[in-house]
Parts: C-alpha cells; structure tokens; sequence
C-alpha cells in the first residue's frame, strides 16, 4: 500500500520522499490523503502479497500503475 509523507501543523518547505514513501511535497495530510485516494481509484490497488506471513528479502518489483503515483504528486 503507498505511504505519502507529509509536514503537520506549520511546516516549512518540502516534505521529499523518504526510502519507499511518496514524498508530500507541500501537500496537507488532508489534500495528501485526497490525492491518495484518487490514485488508488485510478490506477488500482498495489497486487496483494503471496505469503504475507513468510516474507521474503528480496526488494518487490513495482508495478507500472505504482510508479505512476509519485509523478501525480509531484504535479500536484
């Protein structure tokens, strides 16, 4: 599931992404969550995991609907 990292309260400048979150940029947790949401209706939800109680330590490949969201938030 994509994570946006947002500033609360009275943040000053960009939030960036960080690791394998999405990166808010200067995007309330409110119109951050909003964005969120619109990408997940538009380009689906990330495909489930095959064993979520075994994991696996190789890094998941991400799918192309999921390397679109950082641009739109990016656009925002």
């Amino acid at each position: 599931m994509p994570v946006a990292i947002v500033g609360r309260g009275n943040n000053e400048g960009f939030t960036g992404a960080q690791g394998v979150f999405i990166g808010g940029r200067n995007l309330t947790a409110t119109k951050a969550r909003l964005l969120l949401m619109a990408c997940l209706m538009r380009f689906g939800s990330p495909p489930p995991a095959a064993d979520p109680q075994h994991p696996t330590k190789r890094k998941p490949r991400p799918s192309a609907n999921a390397l679109r969201i950082p641009d739109v938030f990016d656009t925002h």
